[in-house]
């Protein structure tokens, strides 16, 4: 999902009905939102064992809320509208609203939210996820193989902490200063962010874009193989060339 750089506090509400995609991206968007509330049906939604225990930290924190309605046609729609209200209650008047549904009825809520003086918006994040983010600038073969050990299988093993993760790169570069430099090219680029409380998070697809990226930068700067065969028989040729020295050894 694409977020509008808006300086005010936001609020996704999230139809898992509609958009059950929206669940692998709860980490990430966290960071962009200072409350996240997803809504689903009788159809609970599936995650791996891994973001399931990031996103009950978050929950614990606060951050996100994951409510079940009742089975009923359109339940998760009318959980959110509900929900809706009750935020609009409760949080400042410059408050943004993002509602991430294919489903145009949810065009009520928003409705609603804006003759309360909030300002809102219907995502149909079904359509975004197949866009392209906006285009990964270069980067240095040293931020790419940063890049590619924060991806794959490298993405279990991430570190949680701001701290933890420039003592990563530090050990990762050539140098800690080139490590640190290849963090600040990831940063730029938007392939980690640091969250409202200090701790980062990733862009996965980001992250690949720059790993893929090292086999191109180093097969563009492969010299050529040395003729071995050539250059030793070269080199015979040269200590045979006088044959007064090889006179000496007779």
């Amino acid at each position: 999902m694409t977020h509008a750089s808006i300086d005010r506090p936001r609020v996704l509400l999230i139809d898992l009905d509609n958009c059950p995609h929206e669940i692998m991206d709860l980490e990430s968007n966290a960071a962009h939102y200072e409350l996240i509330i997803a809504s689903h049906g009788t159809q609970e939604p599936r995650v791996p064992l891994g973001l399931a225990a990031i996103i009950g930290q978050l929950i614990s924190r606060g951050r996100i809320e994951i409510w079940a309605m009742p089975a009923g046609k359109n339940s998760a729609d009318f959980g959110l509208t509900f929900l809706a209200g009750r935020l609009s209650a409760d949080r400042p008047e410059n408050t943004h609203f993002e509602i991430a549904s294919k489903d145009k009825d949810l065009d009520h809520a928003v409705g609603l939210l804006r003759r309360s003086g909030f300002t809102a918006d219907r995502i149909d994040s079904s359509v975004m996820v197949n866009m392209s983010v906006a285009p990964a600038g270069e980067v240095s073969i040293a931020a790419a193989s940063l890049a590619r050990s924060l991806s794959g299988n490298g993405a279990k093993s991430r570190p949680k902490k701001k701290k933890s993760l420039i003592a990563t790169a530090r050990a990762r570069g050539a140098t800690p200063e080139i490590g640190l430099a290849a963090l600040q090219e990831l940063i730029d680029q938007g392939a980690i962010v640091y969250a409202i409380n200090g701790l980062p998070t990733y862009h996965d697809e980001r992250l690949k874009q720059f790993a893929a990226s090292v086999k191109r930068k180093r097969s563009k700067s492969k010299t050529e193989p040395l003729k071995i065969a050539k250059l030793a028989s070269k080199t015979r040729a040269i200590q045979v060339a006088d044959s007064s020295q090889m006179r000496l050894f007779e």
